[in-house]
């Protein structure tokens, strides 16, 4: 009955005398181990020559290494290892426990144990263990290892004086690739890259994927001059042949940044982030391009104002140090105000004024101007509650736009006051609408459905065709305060701004003239149909106090 219950279970019983070397088996070893007969491993010797010596400790080992003693019902031990069958049949992973009997002296005299075949669990455990270390999509090593082994070749570069190196690869056109081929084929372009770069990095250098399309080699034991090398190897490596996709054979290119460690980087932060400054350089130069990462005082002041200004926003806006300034747009033939633009003014500490030339640069380029716009709606929303005559518009940034929240948040607002949506604004910008204009012609229509008007800002300054000013489908064009500056004496400027007045009228739209400064300007554009103005001449923005603007 035993015999049945341990093969079942791929398991053998065995007893080993020391002293002898015998070996002794139960019965259908044979059919568990994979062997024709018992004589192979008759022997603990026999047996020995089975396991893999590249393994784990063998069984001995693993009772002598305890310094046990044995108190009478023997010393319990587990171990595991790779048994090779005679013959070339598949090794087996194996599970070998049991108890050591020791004598007074510590020296084994018998063994009683058990083997279980425990190749599927090994199995399993090897690729939760692969996982836990690589990237599903590419095979490289994920993030946290490649930022390991990052560190490792920074501490061994300094302590040997010599140098190592990031580089940070990445697809170019993703975007477009995804839209064409759809996100299945783009994965399928990221691991093919990281494919083509495994096969040429150097026995001893790194590979792993930063994220998203980004992959990350540590190139250990180079210069300067090898690292030029080996970025050229790694680009033509990956654009010599189209990758294959389910999608069919597509060419890629690859634009990378590199960083020499530890010269410009003693740190991973400083070298991730020193190659990604190197990447986006490489990327902004076009597609295919590369660039060495060489550090300028420039660079590293914008760098610091940039850290200093971001901690200077947040802290203002963790402190509740933000309101609204009122600007009034007005009818062009009355001069009265029609709505006022709402736009965000930050305090600092010391009670000072933040330009905004000064954070919303900086907010756009670190990603945290949705903060602002948040608040800048939750703002708004209150100020309409409060002052029922009031309507305003507000700036929402393109990022913020697309993302969703923001939306949401006003839907929010809305469902709890829906009379607020007939005097709010949404004022987008045209560069938005270049970014992405199908996904702009969707946000419109959805701002529109909640029964808000839309703006469209800066028109004229990022070339949007007028058909796709027609397709936006919003209700007001803000003409771009370039083209209204000093439009009086400037011919050019009169024909732009007279023909798109006259192309919004025919679709439908209300226009605004931004940056009116002088009167001769404001005559002008009263002349050609402009339906309202916007400038200093006719209100410089004001804080809003409780719904209304104060001096």
């Amino acid at each position: 009955m035993w015999a049945a219950v341990l093969a079942d279970i791929r398991a053998a019983a065995y007893l080993w005398d020391i002293a002898t070397d015998n070996l002794v088996w139960s019965a259908g070893a044979e059919q568990v181990l994979g062997v024709d007969s018992l004589e192979p491993i008759a022997t603990g010797r026999r047996y020995a020559q089975r396991v893999d010596p590249d393994g784990p400790s063998a069984r001995f080992d693993v009772v002598n290494q305890t310094g046990a003693s044995d108190p009478g019902a023997g010393v319990p031990f587990n171990s595991e290892y790779r048994f090779m069958p005679p013959g070339g049949s598949q090794a087996l992973w194996i599970e070998d426990c049991g108890r050591w009997e020791i004598d007074a002296d510590g020296t084994p005299l018998r063994v009683r144990g058990v083997v279980r075949v425990v190749n599927e669990r090994r199995a399993r455990e090897e690729r939760l263990l692969y996982r836990s270390d690589h990237d599903e999509l590419t095979g490289a090593l994920n993030r946290v290892r490649l930022i390991e082994e990052l560190a490792h070749a920074i501490d061994r570069a300094e302590r040997t004086q010599s140098s190592c190196a990031l580089v940070s690869v990445a697809v170019d056109n993703l975007g477009t690739l995804n839209d064409t081929y759809g996100f299945d084929t783009g994965d399928q372009l990221v691991a093919g890259a990281a494919a083509r770069l495994a096969e040429t990095v150097r026995r001893g250098d790194v590979l792993g994927r930063l994220g998203g399309n980004r992959i990350g080699v540590v190139v250990n034991g180079c210069g300067a001059s090898a690292l030029r090398t080996a970025v050229d190897r790694f680009q033509q490596t990956v654009a010599d042949a189209p990758v294959s996709t389910d999608g069919g054979a597509i060419p890629i290119t690859v634009s990378l940044g590199a960083v020499l460690l530890p010269r410009h980087g003693r740190t991973v932060g400083a070298a991730l982030a020193a190659a990604q400054e190197a990447l986006a350089e490489a990327r902004r130069r076009g597609v295919s391009g590369s660039v060495l990462y060489d550090p300028s005082p420039g660079r590293e002041t914008e760098r610091r104002r940039n850290i200093d200004m971001a901690g200077t926003v947040i802290a203002a806006l963790n402190a509740d140090r933000v309101t609204l300034a009122l600007q009034p747009v007005v009818a062009a033939g009355s001069g009265q105000p029609v709505f006022h633009e709402a736009l965000c003014r930050l305090s600092a500490q010391d009670g000072s004024v933040i330009a905004p030339s000064d954070f919303l640069h900086t907010a756009e380029r670190l990603g945290f101007v949705r903060l602002i716009d948040h608040r800048a709606l939750d703002l708004s929303m209150t100020a309409l509650a409060e002052d029922p005559a009031l309507q305003l518009s507000v700036n929402v940034a393109a990022p913020t736009a697309l993302e969703g929240t923001w939306f949401a948040r006003l839907a929010s607002h809305l469902r709890r006051s829906r009379d607020l949506a007939a005097r709010f604004v949404v004022e987008i910008t045209e560069t938005m609408a270049i970014t992405d204009l199908p996904r702009t012609i969707d946000f419109v229509g959805s701002i529109r459905d909640l029964g808000c008007r839309v703006a469209i800002d800066d028109f004229g300054a990022g070339h949007t065709s007028f058909r796709n000013l027609r397709a936006m489908s919003a209700d007001i064009v803000k003409i771009d305060g370039s083209f209204i500056d000093g439009i009086a004496d400037n011919v050019d400027d009169q024909i732009f701004v007279e023909t798109l007045v006259r192309l919004a009228k025919h679709i439908g739209m209300e226009t605004v003239a931004e940056r009116v400064t002088s009167e001769a300007d404001a005559a002008l554009l009263r002349s050609i149909g402009i339906d309202y103005l916007q400038g200093h001449l006719f209100g410089e923005p004001r804080i809003a106090q409780g719904g209304r603007t104060a001096g």
